[in-house]
């Protein structure tokens, strides 16, 4: 565990890998890259020190409430946008 500080100082490169980023305003680009990495830490469980707003943020993505502030928007449309990349399983029917 580490303190939020710690995470406030990491860019967060995630929303590189998306294979529609233009799906994300460039406002929306530069939260997700300077407050991604705190943010994955909070789902991770991994930050010594966080605050009210911290733990509000994380009740808000977890239970896919609507976003309170940009960054939360920001991070709720990056998943999104994710969940739209991965293959959907497709199952044989047995003979």
């Amino acid at each position: 565990m580490l303190p939020r500080e710690h995470y406030l100082k990491q860019a967060f490169q995630g929303h590189n890998n998306l294979k529609k980023p233009e799906a994300l305003t460039s406002a929306q680009a530069r939260l997700l890259k300077k407050h991604g990495a705190l943010i994955t830490a909070l789902l991770n469980d991994e930050v010594l020190n966080p605050t009210l707003a911290d733990m509000r943020t994380v009740r808000i993505i977890t239970q896919k409430s609507a976003p309170t502030n940009p960054v939360e928007q920001a991070w709720l449309k990056y998943e999104a946008l994710l969940a739209e990349q991965k293959p959907k399983r497709r199952f044989k029917r047995s003979a």
